[in-house]
């Protein structure tokens, strides 16, 4: 008898059974890999954002240390004034101070003793704002600014002296002013404070005045200058 050979499986057989395997494997692990992809997806889209914030960071400037110190000073005093007031006032302070080469924690300690730092403060003679001008001087203050640099004479209003910006520039102004014509900080500050009218009269006529405003305005001063704190 002829001895039949065993029937091998089909090729396409084999085939057919190895795709099936390889479907059904591509089907089970497809989920996970698309799971992972989108899990990794946001991993390297948040580390691109954290080097972009790194990289803004490192380029934005740092404040120069007197502007943080002077508004340190401010929001020591008034500490409910937003922020950006405190640093608006405090840029102001420093870029009048350079101008009129004062020292801008001296203009810093004069704020303090006049109206600790109140823009709003009316004296009872009627002195306003931060440095505490009166109208009729800052009139005279706002007329000699102009001209000093170029510009047409201003309409004055008293009320410019709430604001902190105009009330600083003619403050300082004042001041430095002040200081050419006595030739020394100390007559200057009481210039300020009692008006140099007053003060030129007593020098010509010998008559004693106080120096408590000056000296209250140079101990703050001292103060801010030996301070190694941030206040």
């Amino acid at each position: 008898m002829e001895t039949r050979l065993k029937k091998t499986p089909a090729r396409t057989s084999i085939c057919g059974a190895n795709y099936t395997k390889l479907f059904l494997l591509v089907a089970l692990f497809t989920p996970a890999l698309w799971s992972v992809d989108r899990i990794s997806a946001p991993i390297e889209e948040t580390a691109h954002s954290e080097e972009d914030n790194a990289a803004v960071t490192a380029e934005r400037p740092r404040p120069p240390q007197q502007l943080v110190k002077a508004f340190s000073i401010v929001k020591s005093r008034r500490p409910e004034i937003a922020d950006t007031d405190a640093w608006h006032i405090s840029e102001v302070i420093l870029q009048e101070s350079s101008r009129h080469e004062l020292d801008p924690l001296l203009i810093l300690a004069l704020i303090q003793t006049e109206s600790n730092f109140h823009n709003a403060a009316v004296s009872p003679m009627g002195a306003r704002g931060l440095m505490q001008i009166m109208p009729e001087t800052g009139r005279h203050l706002a007329d000699a600014l102009h001209r000093e640099r170029g510009l047409r004479p201003a309409d004055f209003r008293p009320e410019w002296l709430d604001d902190p910006s105009h009330n600083i520039r003619l403050g300082t102004f004042y001041l430095h002013g002040l200081r050419k014509r006595f030739q020394d900080l100390n007559l200057a500050l009481i210039a300020y404070n009692l008006g140099p009218g007053e003060v030129q009269s007593r020098i010509e006529n010998n008559v004693e005045f106080s120096d408590q405003f000056a000296d209250l305005v140079l101990d703050t001063y001292q103060n801010y200058k030996n301070s190694t704190t941030i206040f």
